[in-house]
């Protein structure tokens, strides 16, 4: 989930995977891997979304209402 919302992000701002590393400070293969599934700590993907000028809490939100809906149902 974290990683559609990255790569989501990422392209609306017409970023490359390597452009986004260089500007976050993340190695391109870890936010490679971020995209593809693999869960990152909260603290790197904070810094890979602080770097693009988002805050995590918006966009985790906007999917958490999606997940307690589907629970809640």
């Amino acid at each position: 989930m974290i990683g559609e919302l990255l790569k989501a992000e990422r392209q609306k701002q017409n970023l490359t995977q390597k452009q986004l590393a260089e500007k976050s400070g993340i190695s391109f293969v870890s936010i490679s891997r971020f995209e593809n599934g693999t869960q990152p700590r909260l603290s790197i993907i904070t810094k890979i979304f602080d770097a693009m000028g988002k805050t995590l809490q918006i966009e985790v939100k906007d999917k958490a209402s999606d997940v307690l809906d589907m629970v809640s149902n």
